[in-house]
């Protein structure tokens, strides 16, 4: 149980600091840079701990990589814009709160 604990928690690190250098690319001048420099942060976090865990045998690794994608599918669903709001319409268009009609 603790290995997808882990994994979770390293999907959630590396997809939420994805997520936020993407929200933070139009503040910077050098975009190209600042996705570089996040992904060397990003990746090699997550390799030392799976290379670490992997030590502790296969099935941790696996119960860990599942944690990780689990939380890859949740954060994809819960940080996906409304239709609405990407589809660029006037702001009278769209729902203030998200919701569904």
């Amino acid at each position: 149980m603790a290995a997808v604990a882990l994994g979770l928690a390293l999907g959630a690190a590396y997809f939420g600091g994805l997520w936020w250098t993407l929200a933070q690319l139009p503040r910077w001048r050098r975009p190209g840079w600042v996705l570089a420099a996040s992904f060397a942060v990003r990746g090699p976090l997550l390799l030392v701990v799976l290379a670490l865990l992997a030590r502790r045998g296969v099935v941790p690794l696996l119960l860990a990589l599942a944690g990780f994608l689990v939380a890859r599918v949740l954060l994809a669903a819960w940080l996906r814009p409304t239709p609405a709001a990407s589809a660029g319409g006037p702001a009278s268009e769209r729902d203030p709160l998200g919701g569904g009609s």
